[in-house]
This record gives C-alpha cells, structure tokens and sequence, in this order.
C-alpha cells in the first residue's frame, strides 16, 4: 500500500474515532509534533515504530501479506524475460515478422528459465 493510502487511512480512522491529535500522541507515545507531520502527509521518513504505535492506538493492523517465494520469483523472472524479448524484438527489427504466438511464448519461456537459474539476474535491475 502506497504511503499516501496509510496516511488517508490513518486520518480517516482518526476521524471515525473522534480522537485529537494530542490524544493520539498520548495515547502512542509518539511526540505531538511527529503525529502532526505524519497525519500531514510532511514527514517521509518517519520510523515503522512511529507508524506502527499509530497505527495500533487506531486500532488498524498492519497486514504484511507476503507472495509464495517461488509465485515471487516466477513473477519477476517474467517480467525480466518479457523485457528481454522486447528488447531483442526492437534491436533486430523482429516486430515487422510474423512471429507465433506459440513461439514467442517458447522464447519467453526459455528466457524466464535462464533468469531464474541465476539468482543474480533475477534480482539485479
């Protein structure tokens, strides 16, 4: 979830509950100044453990649901090979050919093995 839906759906909470500002801070343990910075949508570096004390004196949880590691792994294999391929489609001028749906789908597949054999490929940009 993007920074700026946290804080909406911390103001939001906020709001719901009825609860101030100096109230929050209090009711956290994170300084009046922070929570203002952070509710203002100012501060961007703040500590998880500010957020997280906010958050738990909202009564929101901070769900950190986590993709399988191989459905992760297949995904940015994919995603590499697919750019891969765009790449070498534009370089050599393949897009003017009539290329399979089958074997494109072939190469894809062979480019997403070899990315994923090699860890380094994979998480490198």
């Amino acid at each position: 979830m993007p920074l700026h839906e946290i804080v909406a759906r911390i103001q939001e909470r906020k709001r719901e509950l009825d609860i101030s500002v100096s109230d929050l801070a209090r009711r956290s343990g994170v300084s009046r100044a922070t929570v203002i910075r952070i509710l203002g949508g100012e501060d961007h570096e703040f500590s998880f453990a500010n957020l997280q004390a906010i958050l738990l004196a909202l009564g929101i949880s901070l769900d950190l649901t986590e993709i399988p590691a191989e459905q992760f792994r297949d995904q940015i294999a994919t995603a590499k090979a697919k750019r891969l391929i765009a790449l070498t489609q534009g370089n050599v001028a393949l897009e003017s050919q009539a290329v399979s749906r089958a074997s494109a789908q072939s190469h894809l597949e062979e480019a997403k093995a070899r990315i994923e054999a090699s860890s380094r490929k994979l998480w490198a940009s």
